[in-house]
């Protein structure tokens, strides 16, 4: 009788036994994808610098920024003076620029904006390629960035500088700029990228480098770098520099690398961003080749965005 019991019960728990393991087994089997990094950034772009961030789907963001003048600039006769004059440089506008983006996917953004600095109309495409990973199995967030701006200064303004022998022609107003933005996060609170660039202008003025006599060029090659630092739950430090490796723009007095720093703040579902640059420039169309102002001689300019974003 009480063999009978005890293979009574072994009957009775074998077929549990058996239905856990092959729970587990499928279970082990099951197929769980690596989840996808969100919020590398926070916004499109740190301070000069785009990033792989892209806007909403079906969503219009409507974006003002502003450049102001230099807070101080050691050139002048009488810096202080004129930093207390022009009260720290908001009196003067640099660069004002009007913008429209439309997320036509949550990886495709389109954008049309006009800018005050060089009369410049232009139109862009951001992509996101690649979506980094948890796990890092992707460590990296791709995009890419394209923009062609066209300045509808009159024609004097045009050739302002040069003698004109030769013919008007339209496609001088034209430039082109390729970029990629290759970003990780690192960590909760570091994200960095890389933003190999290439910039090309129909038409420039002749410039010469005075230190070895090398002239601009119409095509130039440019990389950034960019980093979002947290700091707390809401705050951020931000900061992004160019370098251009073109000979004109190496030790040149009269052509700086654009370099921004400032920090991010969090509030209420809104992101602000307040930081100083050397760029007069509010698109990578004109910072990267009209930055005449340098940090070390205290030539740096406040700027920031206001921005709404519409469901559509």
């Amino acid at each position: 009788m009480r063999y009978f019991t005890l293979l009574s019960a072994l009957a009775i728990a074998f077929p549990s036994f058996a239905q856990d393991d092959l729970l587990s087994l499928v279970e082990e089997k099951k197929d769980t994808k690596p989840e996808k990094v969100y919020a590398t950034f926070k916004t499109y772009r740190l301070g000069n610098a785009q990033t792989t961030e892209t806007v909403k789907a079906k969503h219009l963001d409507f974006r003002i920024s502003h450049r102001f003048g230099n807070i101080y600039d050691d050139n002048l006769k009488n810096p202080i003076n004129n930093t207390f004059q022009t009260f720290f440089g908001f009196d003067g506008a640099e660069d004002i620029r009007f913008s429209f983006d439309y997320g036509v996917t949550k990886n495709l953004t389109l954008g049309v904006g006009r800018s005050r600095m060089n009369s410049l109309l232009d139109g862009s495409v951001k992509w996101r390629l690649l979506e980094q990973t948890t796990n890092f199995s992707v460590p990296v967030s791709i995009a890419y960035f394209g923009d062609m701006g066209y300045t509808h200064k009159t024609t004097p303004a045009l050739y302002q500088g040069v003698v004109k022998d030769f013919e008007t022609n339209e496609l001088h107003r034209f430039n082109f700029l390729n970029q990629l933005i290759i970003a990780s996060k690192i960590n909760p609170w570091l994200s960095v990228e890389l933003l190999p660039t290439y910039y090309h202008r129909n038409y420039i003025n002749e410039r010469i480098n005075k230190r070895d006599l090398s002239e601009d060029q119409n095509a130039l090659f440019s990389c950034g770098f960019g980093a979002r630092v947290k700091l707390t739950r809401r705050l951020c430090l931000i900061g992004d520099y160019f370098y251009n490796f073109a000979p004109f723009y190496v030790n040149n007095d009269a052509a700086f690398n654009p370099l921004s720093l400032g920090i991010e703040m969090e509030t209420g579902g809104h992101v602000f961003s307040l930081f100083f640059t050397n760029a007069s420039g509010l698109t990578e169309n004109n910072y990267l080749t009209n930055t005449r102002d340098t940090w070390s001689k205290g030539q740096v300019k406040f700027g920031f965005s206001i921005s709404r974003v519409f469901a559509l």
